[in-house]
């Protein structure tokens, strides 16, 4: 807007400096579970090892056919798998894939295409059990699955699988 020429302007209307946000003042974590050093991160155990997107493990479980048992669950079922094919995948630093998903399926003895030993079918009731519910007994079925097993890929695990391997559970 215009100023009037017959008006003069007074201080007041004068631009004036704003004052911006002082220094930032220096801060440490100071409460007693504040994680302060990459080293303080727990991990093994049942803490795992986290991995990126582990959610898509169970989308991709959801595509598949598990060969459940009477008194086994799907869900309790599919959880099972993804957590091993999460821990898997962890182990390398990425985000789960199909291999990994076959390699829980085997291990579990879900994948209907390949042999299973009898040992396995006869735990796999009570080691999957409310595995769907209790992420504490999820953490502990990845834990019962030794790590070079894991390593191994789909084809070894397989044929572990088939010549009687069960878990330590």
């Amino acid at each position: 807007m215009g100023q009037q020429p017959n008006i003069e302007p007074g201080l007041s209307a004068a631009p004036r400096t704003k004052l911006g946000p002082g220094v930032a003042r220096s801060w440490r974590p100071s409460r007693p579970g504040e994680l302060k050093t990459p080293v303080d991160v727990p991990s093994g155990g049942l803490f795992g090892v986290a991995g990126p997107d582990a959610g898509y493990a169970l989308r991709l479980v959801a595509e598949r056919n598990l060969r459940l048992q009477p008194g086994e669950h799907h869900h309790d079922a599919a959880a099972a798998v993804a957590a091993i094919a999460c821990a898997r995948a962890a182990r390398v630093g990425r985000a789960p894939t199909a291999d990994d998903v076959s390699v829980g399926m085997t291990i579990l003895g879900l994948d209907s295409a390949l042999p299973v030993a009898s040992e396995l079918l006869a735990k796999r009731p009570g080691w999957i059990a409310n595995a769907g519910h209790d992420a504490a007994k999820l953490s502990g079925i990845v834990a019962d699955i030794p790590a070079d097993i894991l390593a191994l890929p789909p084809v070894a695990v397989a044929e572990k699988t088939a010549s009687g391997w069960v878990f330590r559970g």
